[in-house]
């Protein structure tokens, strides 16, 4: 196998090796080998970055483990005579254009997606720690981390970096906004009367103040839902008020949850607007 270059040795990892892992391997020789460091190499650099750009693309590692596999056989089967390599050759040629023709499985796709949406999360949380390490700095006296951007407040919801839409990020989007709505729903209920126990019985008193509290709820489930998956998360709080305004009638609660719906929507439109307004100031800000 002298004629294949096996990139996976390049870089010291097995061909069962994760993007991650292929990644970690090449940061880590790269720093050893780095022309600039005593004992780096020039050739052994790019060899190295070489290997790297192969084996993080599925298209071109698909193709080197072909290459592999390919080079492997005629190891294992050069005592033989008489067998046609240029054939042989051709014939796994042809295999891989009908491949990539057909295009990747959805498998295949499935697989990356979720890879590009792990690794988006990853370089997220690492402009995050930058952005916090230098936040740090600038409080020691540093100058140089004056540049550096510090975290969004709450009233600066367009400078929020939301996650990409996974189920993790939108599962926790929709059960945090379902359960702020069922307990904002729970409570006005019995603030209407509505099979209030004995001892809440005073919660009546506050049944003019219901719309105000979900309001509140709707902002706070669209402030975190944004933040953590973005409109998609907006969706996803907006579907969770109307299952519980639609669950309030069938239970005969829905004359008491009455304005439950509009003042949940209203608290995403209050989100939205902040949005708004924030991105014209900063596109005023650049003219």
């Amino acid at each position: 196998m002298a004629r294949q270059i096996d990139y996976y040795k390049v870089l010291g990892v097995n061909r069962a090796a994760g993007r991650d892992e292929i990644r970690d391997a090449y940061r880590r020789l790269a720093k050893e080998r780095h022309p600039d460091r005593p004992g780096g190499s020039q050739e052994e650099f790019a060899r190295l970055q070489e290997a790297h750009a192969v084996l993080s693309d599925p298209n071109q590692r698909r193709q080197h483990d072909e290459a592999l596999d390919l080079a492997h056989a005629e190891d294992q089967l050069s005592g033989l005579e008489g067998l046609d390599w240029d054939k042989l050759e051709d014939e796994v040629s042809q295999k891989r254009r009908q491949r990539d023709e057909s295009g990747p499985g959805f498998g295949e796709r499935l697989k990356e997606r979720f890879q590009n949406a792990r690794d988006e999360r990853q370089e997220r949380q690492e402009r995050r720690d930058s952005r916090d390490a230098g936040g740090r700095n600038g409080r020691n006296g540093n100058a140089s981390s004056r540049y550096s951007r510090p975290e969004a407040k709450w009233y600066e919801p367009h400078e929020f970096e939301p996650e990409p839409l996974t189920p993790q990020t939108a599962g926790k989007s929709f059960v945090v906004a379902f359960l702020g709505f069922l307990v904002a729903g729970q409570l006005g209920l019995w603030a209407g009367g509505y099979g209030t126990p004995g001892f809440l019985s005073w919660m009546t008193g506050i049944q003019p103040f219901m719309f105000i509290l979900y309001t509140a709820v709707g902002i706070a489930a669209a402030f975190y839902a944004y933040r953590l998956a973005g409109y998609a998360g907006l969706g996803l709080v907006f579907i969770a008020a109307i299952i519980i305004s639609q669950s309030a009638p069938s239970a005969g609660g829905g004359p008491v949850l009455q304005g439950f719906l509009q003042a949940s929507i209203l608290g995403l439109i209050f989100l939205l607007v902040l949005i708004y307004l924030g991105n014209r100031r900063n596109a005023s800000a650049r003219r």
